[in-house]
């Protein structure tokens, strides 16, 4: 990406992909009987710790830029996730905070410690008819961003942390050859965007067969602007995503400023 970004990552001062967002991270479906989460729903307690590389495109994965680590923790019906991004020295260099209750998102906070900005997703009730859902997006310098304007909460809003159960939730489609569009967060413009998943290839790696998704926006006006994300996941359930290439969450600095980082995030599934 080039002007916006993502997460975890999406997504991740970004349009949010990934980290994304993505800062895609995987969990789990299943659940064990103690938990409260209601059958067939994504468990969003699990893995409970799950790590990753952030590696310079083009590098064969041989420069390192940051380590990822995603902790998660539940507590009855809320689950607790934080997703860190570290400097190879270990200095903390960003952080998203997400809160789940009831295996929806309720708060997400996004804190980039090196650049000294933040944002902030909010969802509560709407005063004037409690059974419809707002969204407060929240954006700006410091690491307390501002709360941010109501507004009506998409249904098929994707966050970082969430890219990977609705791209599982969407699995027969995009492998039938079907666009999948979903509405994905801008933190700069606090307002949602229309992106996309395709399945873009088909390929063999590490001896495995890996199918190649992409996410990118649905506006001609926009798509300019957004290199798309490229998510290589396991054809063979249960489909981890090994690796995707795009806008991140931390951002790198280049002479005197801190710009926005694409990079190649692989993660560590044992």
């Amino acid at each position: 990406m080039k002007r916006y970004s993502a997460g975890c990552a999406l997504i991740a001062g970004q349009v949010v992909l990934a980290a994304f967002w993505l800062s895609v991270v995987p969990a789990g479906r299943a659940g064990d009987a103690s938990d409260p989460a209601a059958p067939g729903a994504y468990n969003y307690a699990e893995p409970k710790l799950l790590t990753g590389t952030l590696y310079a495109i083009g590098s064969h994965q041989k420069t390192v830029l940051y380590l990822f680590r995603r902790i998660a923790t539940r507590s009855g019906p809320i689950v607790h996730v934080e997703r860190q991004f570290f400097r190879t020295n270990g200095v903390l260099a960003a952080v998203d905070k997400v809160t789940y209750e009831s295996n929806q998102v309720v708060a997400y906070r996004m804190q980039d410690f090196q650049a000294r900005v933040s944002g902030t997703v909010w969802v509560a009730p709407d005063p004037e008819d409690p059974a419809r859902k707002q969204i407060f997006i929240g954006y700006g310098p410091g690491l307390i961003p501002p709360r941010g304007n109501a507004q009506n909460l998409p249904s098929d809003i994707v966050y970082d942390d969430t890219v990977y159960p609705f791209m599982m939730d969407h699995w027969d489609a995009l492998m039938r050859g079907d666009t999948v569009k979903f509405h994905f967060i801008s933190f700069e413009w606090e307002r949602t965007f229309v992106f996309q998943f395709v399945k873009t290839g088909e390929s063999v790696q590490d001896n495995r067969s890996v199918i190649q998704i992409t996410m990118q926006p649905t506006s001609l006006l926009l798509a300019p602007f957004v290199d798309p994300l490229v998510f290589t996941v396991e054809k063979a359930g249960p489909h981890h995503i090994l690796s995707y290439t795009g806008r991140t969450t931390p951002r790198i600095q280049r002479g005197g400023s801190w710009k926005y980082l694409d990079a190649e995030t692989v993660f560590d599934w044992k």
